[in-house]
């Protein structure tokens, strides 16, 4: 029987490194590169719907989902990052609100709106399943890897 005993040393240390790449991760790779992604490409999600504005404006397909960028800007804005006794979380919950006061990211999301196609801007984070497989979950294994080699 072979035994193996492991002794972390700088512990503190080794928490804070992970912490910050979680940070980190959050800030720039779910808030900046993720979202942009998600909302900033004009052809990323098809519409297949007219929308008169209320000034008149009308947008057709492909439209923008960023449009007015009240839905982008609430999403980032609702990401909170919670810290504490060297555990961080990071949750969000979409408030944006259409004219009528209904919140409506959910509606965008699943297509179950004036849209009839969904457009799951959730998906790469929200399914564990994937979640290392997608472009968020191997920038969190990324920025983990860089945490630990620089300690």
């Amino acid at each position: 029987m072979l035994k193996v005993k492991v002794t972390l040393k700088n512990q503190q240390a080794i928490t804070n490194s992970l912490v910050n790449a979680f940070a980190l991760w959050a800030s720039e790779d779910i808030n900046e590169a993720h979202w942009d992604d998600q909302f900033k490409e004009m052809s990323r999600w098809d519409y297949d719907n007219e929308t008169r504005r209320k000034n008149g404006e009308v947008v057709n397909s492909p439209r923008d989902i960023y449009d007015l960028g009240e839905l982008y800007q609430s999403g980032v804005d609702s990401f909170v990052i919670e810290k504490g006794g060297g555990i961080i979380a990071a949750k969000w919950h979409w408030d944006a609100k259409n004219t009528s006061g209904e919140e409506y990211a959910r509606r965008v999301h699943d297509g179950t709106g004036t849209n009839r196609t969904a457009r799951p801007f959730t998906d790469d984070i929200s399914i564990a399943s994937s979640f290392f497989l997608k472009a968020p979950g191997m920038a969190l294994r990324l920025r983990i890897q860089q945490a630990i080699q620089s300690l």
